[in-house]
């Protein structure tokens, strides 16, 4: 023994900080300075907790200027990575800082991660800009804040959360465009939505697009569909400019029918404009083409109840009825024509009391809304 330290027999475990992390040959290498040698630059071997030998692996390179800890394997001379340190970093301001506000190093990436219970009971993996993965699972007698979220540097959030009161998954934008799938019925959601709901929120345009097939909304056996527009077309910019549309709900065919059914027993359908308070309300049937028609049918009664009723053809008005016509007037009742007023009949009387008195019996139906309309928003 010469008494000389042969250093090549021993593992080597050091400090060291990352100078660069350029990687021309992609072999998941980095240069780091190792403390124990010297300061000396030397080039380290990224280290995975998870690698295949295809596409599947777990890869985050240090960040030049983080302290590491590092090691030369007994009888090697390569250098490989062993994990990241929370040792002051050149990111961090020098010197003395104010009492009360230095930031910790583990808090750097979490500063809530113990606020439970005084130990760490959230786990993270996070990017430099804030993006990455958030799994908590903090409880006390004050708070049960169990939930897994995947985070974007500029605030795009998906987060499945098991926490009572939300026990839901949330899609979110930075905007807070926002899909809300809710869970279980023992819970009930911070915007008071149902269990088992989907709830979908935007501040811009949402679009329902099928490329090939068709569109089905089904409610198997549940409560009502509501279509329901409630803009005063104020909202800028997403809502429309002056002098555009806003307020209406469109229901249009390009090519076929535009068909509204009722299968019911007794089924009933209501087209009304339910504003007492309104005026110059407008129902409006019309066709455009030539020869087009159209057509009110029944096996039982057509009542038309209004104000003032007016009838108009360009050309002729035929009314026939297989049992009696009968017509009253409050008032004057006149005649005008252009030619002549013909009456063929058995028998003509004129002042004779005879005639019967109409009879409209008009009904009255009113939907199970009344006028209030669609109240669910």
């Amino acid at each position: 023994m010469t008494g000389k330290l042969e250093t090549d027999k021993y593992t080597l475990i050091s400090l060291a900080e990352v100078r660069d992390t350029f990687d021309p040959d992609r072999n998941g290498t980095f240069t780091a300075k190792v403390f124990s040698l010297g300061n000396s630059e030397e080039l380290i071997n990224y280290v995975s907790p998870y690698g295949t030998g295809r596409e599947g692996g777990f890869i985050a390179i240090p960040e030049i200027g983080t302290t590491v800890l590092v090691c030369r394997p007994a009888g090697g001379t390569e250098f490989y990575y062993l994990g990241c340190t929370f040792i002051s970093e050149p990111l961090q301001a020098e010197g003395a800082t104010v009492a009360g506000t230095e930031i910790k190093p583990a808090e750097r990436v979490d500063a809530r991660s113990a606020r439970a219970r005084g130990v760490p009971l959230r786990i993270n993996l996070k990017g430099a800009r804030g993006g990455g993965l958030l799994i908590a699972e903090e409880y006390n007698q004050d708070f049960y804040n169990v939930k897994t979220e995947i985070s974007s540097p500029e605030g795009k959030i998906i987060k499945l959360t098991d926490s009572p009161g939300q026990d839901n998954i949330l899609l979110s934008t930075e905007n807070n465009s926002k899909i809300t799938l809710q869970g279980d019925t023992k819970y009930k959601g911070k915007l008071g939505a149902a269990a088992h709901s989907i709830q979908m929120e935007s501040m811009g345009p949402q679009k329902l697009i099928c490329g090939e097939s068709s569109i089905d909304i089904l409610v198997n056996d549940g409560r009502e569909i509501n279509v329901l527009n409630n803009s005063v077309g104020d909202n800028k910019p997403y809502g429309p400019p002056e002098n555009e549309y806003w307020g209406n709900v469109n229901v249009q065919s390009k090519w076929r029918d535009v068909n509204v059914f009722s299968n019911a027993e007794s089924g009933r359908i209501f087209i009304e404009c339910t504003n007492e308070g309104g005026s110059d309300q407008v129902i409006e049937i019309q066709t455009n083409g030539e020869n087009g028609a159209i057509r009110i049918k029944t096996n039982g009664k057509v009542d038309i109840s209004a104000k003032n009723i007016g009838i108009e053809a360009e050309e002729n008005i035929d009314m026939k009825a297989g049992g009696t016509i009968n017509i009253e007037s409050g008032g004057t009742m006149e005649f005008k024509g252009g030619g002549n007023i013909n009456a063929d009949a058995p028998q003509i009387h004129l002042n004779d009391d005879l005639a019967a008195a109409a009879d409209p019996d008009i009904g009255q139906t009113d939907s199970y809304y009344g006028n209030t309309g669609v109240t669910t928003y």
